[in-house]
């Protein structure tokens, strides 16, 4: 299970694989508690969820507080981080969450941890010729370029002014696809460049993530050793 408390990611392995909510969550306050109704600060607050990923194939929503878990009352973040290691891919797991006023039913299938969530080592990049270095999408990376949690990908860690003079990235960016095809490692941005150097192709399509949404972003193909 995939949890964020504040900008702290915690995976949960269980057994050989880890499970996978694609969660965030974090702790409730007396404050947030009155304001929503609640009688006491328990639960915990489902910040963001991951898409595509099993919360997304679920009822839950951003703003639910789970009030139980697997038919256990939910104390705190703490508490559940504790509980989930129990947790295998493939469980239906109950929730229980609290919106509106009301509480409401939810199940959540399990699945595995993706690849693109599993970034825990860094990793990085460089092709020469257009300026640019690619770092791998690490927590401390995400946390120093304010990427968002929901976000996969490869970050944009260096850009030589000169040499990438007049493409359309920046520090901080981050690329999600290339020609379409996903990439959560520098090496796949790599791989995608010199495939398209053996079809002879002058530019490649980034999906390219940044503060203020989404944009396509050409880049010309390199000679590439």
């Amino acid at each position: 299970m995939l949890l964020s408390i504040a900008t702290c990611n915690v995976t949960m392995a269980s057994g050989e694989k880890a499970s996978f909510f694609g969660l965030q969550i974090q702790g409730m306050t007396p404050a947030i508690a009155t304001a929503l109704g609640l009688d006491d600060a328990k639960g915990v607050m489902v910040r963001d969820i991951a898409f595509p990923g099993p919360a997304s194939l679920s009822d839950i929503r951003r703003g639910d507080v789970i009030v139980e878990l697997d038919g256990k009352n939910v104390q705190s973040v703490d508490e559940i981080t504790v509980r989930v290691k129990a947790f295998k891919p493939g469980m239906n797991i109950p929730v229980k969450v609290w919106r509106r006023g009301k509480t409401i039913d939810v199940d959540i299938k399990l699945g595995v941890l993706p690849a693109s969530w599993a970034i825990a080592r860094n990793s990085f990049s460089t092709i020469p010729a257009l300026g640019l270095t690619f770092a791998s999408l690490t927590d401390k990376v995400q946390q120093r370029f304010d990427v968002a949690w929901n976000t996969r990908g490869v970050a944009v860690s260096l850009v030589d002014k000169e040499k990438a003079a007049g493409l359309d990235l920046k520090v901080g960016d981050v690329v999600v696809q290339v020609n379409q095809s996903d990439v959560w490692t520098p090496a796949h941005i790599v791989s995608y460049f010199k495939k398209a150097q053996k079809e002879n192709k002058e530019m490649v399509v980034l999906l390219v993530a940044r503060n203020n949404g989404y944009r396509f972003v050409l880049l010309p193909v390199p000679v590439l050793n």
